[in-house]
């Protein structure tokens, strides 16, 4: 008998020490202070609630260091439905250029002279680079943002400023690259993107349309699904690589990222967060969405890291992409209603980060 009751004893206290391991090393925190990556829970969901319901949203999915901490649609909507993005389209042509620069098709400095045969390699027009095209700041005349033109007319385009002296954004630069390939290396673009950029990646949804009934309107017609853009962004958080694919070498890659002194916010197709208070003309030069929502001296905001850079297509199509912080999103926004501000948006979803 008092074998039994030692036992007993012996099983109580066993028992009592389970508990209160149990308990100490359960991990459940209040609401307040659950934390998911980097962020907290309710930081998450306020950033979600504004990227989708507060202005007109069709989805909205947060990455980070391997894991997706949120991903929400509106109704009819799921990572797999085609969007339209709009000028997000445009940084398909850096993606483009970039992969021609490593299939040697040219460089990014490289006249277009000798690209164009139509072109006189000694005139002003021809001098400009592939570079300068991309980036905006070639000086060629270019069509109203969202308007489409024909061969005849991008061909014939004059200069209207000094080539690097002039940032203007529109869609010819777009057109232009487009027919180059088209014309002169007897390549459609998408076909090229599809060998070199998609297929590798184990991608093959998106749809385009055209311009002029043929070309390939690199400008802003495309459309792709939410999880195929964040493959995307995942290839351009890795400074062109994913999965052991290098799509892109990382010495090339590096040059989108560069801009130029007369866009201290856009590089080769990309936007970045560049201070833009050094440059006022390029501030009136930015399209609409962007230069209403521009805040202090940060292109995109000024409560983000600095290493920001973006895709971004009107009414809130959106690629964010933040190396410092293992960091992809992806929103899209209500074609013709969104209200989404980039500012406003990382001013939530960063709260409570010290950068």
């Amino acid at each position: 008998m008092p074998i039994m009751k030692i036992c007993s004893i012996k099983f109580s206290i066993a028992a009592l020490v389970f508990v209160l391991l149990f308990v100490s090393c359960d991990n459940t925190t209040s609401p307040e202070t659950d934390t998911t990556g980097i962020f907290s829970a309710e930081v998450l969901e306020n950033a979600r609630k504004y990227a989708l319901d507060d202005s007109n949203g069709n989805a909205i999915i947060i990455w980070q260091n391997g894991d997706i901490l949120i991903e929400d649609y509106a109704s009819n909507y799921t990572g797999n439905s085609e969007h339209l993005i709009f000028s997000g389209s445009k940084s398909f042509a850096g993606i483009l250029a970039a992969i021609a620069v490593r299939e040697g098709l040219f460089t990014f400095d490289t006249p277009l002279g000798e690209l164009i045969t139509p072109w006189d390699p000694a005139s002003e027009r021809g001098q400009v680079t592939v570079r300068e095209l991309l980036n905006l700041t070639s000086g060629i005349e270019t069509a109203s943002v969202g308007a489409s033109q024909t061969a005849s007319q991008w061909l014939n385009a004059e200069m209207e400023f000094e080539r690097g002296s002039t940032f203007r954004y529109g869609p010819t630069p777009f057109y232009i690259i487009s027919w180059i390939f088209h014309q002169e290396f007897n390549q459609n673009p998408i076909a090229f993107l599809n060998e070199h950029l998609f297929t590798p990646l184990g991608l093959s949804r998106g749809s385009w349309t055209t311009v002029d009934n043929r070309f390939i309107n690199l400008s802003f017609g495309g459309s792709y699904p939410a999880y195929d853009w964040l493959q995307i962004g995942q290839m351009l958080l890795n400074r062109g690589t994913l999965d052991g694919q290098v799509i892109i070498p990382q010495d090339v890659f590096a040059e989108l990222l560069i801009p130029s002194d007369t866009a201290p916010g856009y590089g080769i197709t990309f936007w970045l967060n560049g201070q833009t208070s050094q440059n006022k003309e390029f501030e009136t030069a930015l399209p609409p969405d962007l230069r209403d929502q521009t805040a202090g001296s940060a292109l995109i905001s000024l409560a983000a890291p600095d290493d920001l850079f973006m895709k971004s297509g009107l009414f809130g199509q959106k690629l964010f992409v933040i190396p410092s912080l293992d960091l992809v999103i992806v929103r899209f926004g209500v074609p013709f209603q969104s209200n989404f501000s980039d500012n406003r948006f990382f001013n939530i979803l960063m709260e409570d980060l010290e950068l």
